[in-house]
Order: C-alpha cells, then structure tokens, then sequence
C-alpha cells in the first residue's frame, strides 16, 4: 500500500515539473515565428473562364435527306469529294414489284465537301432519313460547343476563345464567339455556342473535336492577389504580412477568376499577403514569411 502512495505521489510530481519547466519556455514557444507564403498585391487584369467541348463544322453544313422512299443504286460522290449544288450524291430506286421506275437523284443542296456518306449501296432510304453531310468551309470554321445556364447570361457575341483541337495537339486557335442560341434545353439545362476560328491552312477539317476556353468575364486594372490568398471558408477575411507580422484585414472581393482574385478593398499594391500557411496564424503573431518562387 505505501508502494503504492510512494508512485502515485511520484508520478504527479513528475507531471508538475513537466508542466511547469523552465519559466516563459512555453510562452516562448508559442510566439515561435511560422513560416508563411506572401505573394506582392498588384494591379493587373482578372479573368474567369470555362471551358468547352465542342464539334467543328462548316461555314455552312447541310443534311441531305431524299424526297422519295427507294433502294441506294449508287453512291456517286464518295466522302471528301467536293460538289456543287444540284450535284447528285446518290441515286435511289423505288422498286416496288411490277412498277418500272428509273433511279432519281439526291442532290446536294449546297457546293462544299462531301463529309459523311450514312449509307451503303442496297440500303433502304426514306424521306427525311439522314443519308449524306455537306459542309463548305475554306479560311473560316465554327466550332458549337454548349454553355451551362448559368454561364450563359455572361457570354457576349464577340468575346475571345481558344480552341485546342485533339487532331493538332501543337497549336492553339483563337477566335471569337459569332453566335449565342437564345434557347436553352431543358434536358441539358445548356445552350448552343458557336465559336469561328481563323483557317488559313485548312488543317481544321468538320467533324474533329476541339476544346474551347471562353472567356466570361474580365476585370482590367484592377487590385488582384492569387486565388490562394482567400480563405476557403471566409472570403471575407485576408491576412498581410507587415515586416514579420502577420495582420488580419477584412475585405471586400470583386470577381473570382481563374487564378486570381479582384480586391475591391482591405488590400492595396504593393501590400505582401499570405497564401500558404495562412490558417495558422492570428493578428499580431510573428511569422517568417516566404516570398513565392524564393526558397
């Protein structure tokens, strides 16, 4: 029993001067400066974006369907033969037993290029049925890409895009948006964008898929820090760095672009903000800030 007493009476005294050490140590320890990432506030231009997947198509792009229902006899333009209008694409045949019909013509509507071919010799054809594509294109192509709802009310006819295409991954094409649909559908809760693109060499050919970053929306001249320096819970909120102090300002944000942020008050140029690391630190701790890029 007294073994007992003898060890718990030790192993509180222990605890005691763990507690206590050395007088301040824990106080010091506390103010140990954190190591925090500033970038310099400036004033520049902020962006938001997004992008898109999208078709490219012709200057005009038609859909050939027959007016007569009958049996493909011949296909007399094959895909990536250019033709006229009034050029014959197919020919059709009604053979219904016991009557004596002649193969009529499917003309194309429009002169351009032959793009897809939907049928086979023997197949059967209807009117209206789908049977061939006819795009004319030359230094000019569209792309029709769909824009979210709430995206939407922020495109404007004119405004910059770039398009990276899969087939030619080395190069980037800017264009502007020549179209906006003024319907949305209300299955996708998406509309219609389309978007022309320079071709002078003629490497964009309808039908590939291109990747289209649409500018949305643009603040120039304004105060901008990087997306890092918001908290992710309080946008409200920023913390400067003043020599190695860290100083907790409440702001006001404007746009939220891609990288970067409008401050519309609470930072002004020049001010150094926190990014990473910020979390950790109060108004009035001491920090050894880190200037982003410098090791």
């Amino acid at each position: 029993m007294k073994l007992t007493r003898t060890i718990i009476a030790g192993s509180i005294a222990l605890a005691l001067l763990a507690g206590c050490g050395t007088p301040g140590k824990g106080k010091a320890e506390e103010r140990q400066a954190v190591a925090v990432a500033v970038v310099t506030a400036d004033t520049g231009t902020v962006i938001r974006s997004t992008n898109l997947i999208g078709t490219l198509v012709g200057e005009q792009q038609v859909t050939v369907t027959p007016k007569l229902a009958g049996r493909v006899t011949e296909i007399a333009r094959a895909e990536g033969s250019y033709v006229k209008a009034g050029d014959p694409i197919l020919y059709i045949v009604n053979d219904i037993p016991g009557m004596d019909y002649k193969p009529g013509p499917v003309l194309s509507p429009i002169s351009g290029m032959v793009g897809k071919v939907n049928v086979e010799v023997g197949q059967s054809a209807a009117p209206g049925m789908p049977v061939a594509t006819v795009a004319s294109y030359s230094n000019r192509i569209r792309v029709k890409a769909a824009v979210s709802d709430a995206d939407l009310q922020h495109v404007r006819v004119g405004a910059t895009a770039d398009a990276t295409i899969s087939a030619i991954p080395d190069q980037v094409f800017s264009g502007r948006v020549t179209r906006i649909s003024p319907m949305v559908d209300a299955a996708t809760r998406s509309a219609t964008v389309e978007v022309t693109l320079p071709n002078d060499q003629h490497r964009l050919v309808p039908g590939m898929t291109a990747s289209v970053r649409l500018v949305l929306e643009r603040r120039e001249h304004v105060v901008e820090v990087p997306l890092g320096a918001l908290f992710a819970t309080d946008r409200t909120r920023a913390v400067t760095i003043d020599g190695t102090t860290a100083r907790v300002h409440t702001i006001q944000v404007g746009l939220v672009g891609d990288e970067k942020v409008e401050v519309i008050s609470g930072i002004n140029p020049g001010d150094k903000v926190a990014t990473t690391g910020k979390e950790r630190v109060q108004d009035g701790d001491a920090v050894r800030p880190i200037e982003a890029g410098v090791r």
